[in-house]
């Protein structure tokens, strides 16, 4: 409580954190706000990675998904996510991918919505002329089962309706066919 010695990032993590595991996504809100708003001022705390994935998934869990949207954009204009990485594909080039896999299964379904609303923009920017490729892991690192690929698959499948394949050659990642991308494009200019 002292004016004079600023929180710190480790200190705000956790307190966002705390009101994400406790149900109290406004509190969540008005913290990460807080740091926002206090950026330019002397001992400014810079919202990271965490900070972020900590908030989204607060948001997730209350429903606020086009607030989550908002706050991922901006993360992603200032720098602090970027899901957009160049990897080698099967045939050994390097293209644009997504790679997901350090996201929290909240923040990576953002990620997927951002992306698959971007395809409707007239201004989108497109990665590659081919498929889209997402790199979700194959869960290695999750505690019991993997949590990324059944959750892209499942938003793929059930909000989009559109089938993606998890990649023969590397079972981390999935593949949204460059075909299905223009079926999307077209059927959503469609009902429009």
């Amino acid at each position: 409580n002292d004016p004079d010695e600023p929180a710190n990032l480790y200190c705000l993590n956790a307190a966002i954190s705390a009101c994400e595991k406790g149900g109290a996504w406004f509190e969540a809100l008005q913290l990460y706000e807080s740091i926002r708003s206090a950026q330019n001022t002397k001992n400014a705390v810079m919202p990271n990675f965490i900070t972020v994935s900590s908030l989204l998934i607060a948001l997730e869990k209350a429903n606020q998904l086009e607030l989550a949207e908002s706050i991922y954009t901006d993360a992603i204009r200032d720098g602090v996510v970027s899901p957009w990485k160049r990897r080698h594909d099967n045939d050994g080039k390097l293209r644009i991918m997504m790679d997901l896999h350090q996201f929290s299964a909240p923040m990576a379904k953002i990620a997927i919505r951002s992306y698959m609303d971007s395809l409707l923009s007239p201004r989108r920017k497109v990665y590659g002329k081919g498929d889209a490729v997402f790199i979700v892991g194959k869960g290695k690192r999750s505690e019991e089962r993997p949590v990324l690929m059944p959750t892209i698959l499942r938003l793929f499948r059930e909000e989009f309706r559109i089938d993606v394949t998890v990649d023969k050659n590397n079972t981390g990642r999935v593949r949204l066919s460059k075909e299905s991308i223009e079926r999307f494009i077209k059927q959503k200019k469609w009902n429009a």
